[in-house]
């Protein structure tokens, strides 16, 4: 079955505290998403990223954003970004 993004989306309400507290698996969603809150709402002084830095360098897959939208482990902030990668056709191998 083909996913589709929630209308409308709401993060879980402990959001913050969930993600500053979860020791996440590598190479997972929640990893994706710990990352992503630690460069831009934990960072020491000097070392902060933008959301658009972070989402960048991030390089969330597209099956990783499908999950953490379902998971609801991604803030408002970024939900067009990751939405906009959930819905990104899968990729095609060369034959």
């Amino acid at each position: 079955m083909p996913w589709s993004k929630p209308d409308p989306y709401e993060p879980r309400p402990d959001l913050a505290q969930y993600l500053r507290s979860i020791g996440p698996k590598m190479n997972t969603s929640e990893m994706d998403m710990v990352v992503y809150w630690q460069w831009v709402h934990a960072a020491l002084p000097g070392h902060e990223r933008t959301k658009e830095e972070a989402w960048e360098a991030l390089r969330m897959s597209r099956l990783h954003a499908q999950d953490a939208i379902d998971k609801k482990i991604v803030p408002l902030e970024i939900y067009d970004l990751a939405a906009a990668r959930a819905l990104q056709p899968p990729l095609q191998l060369a034959a």
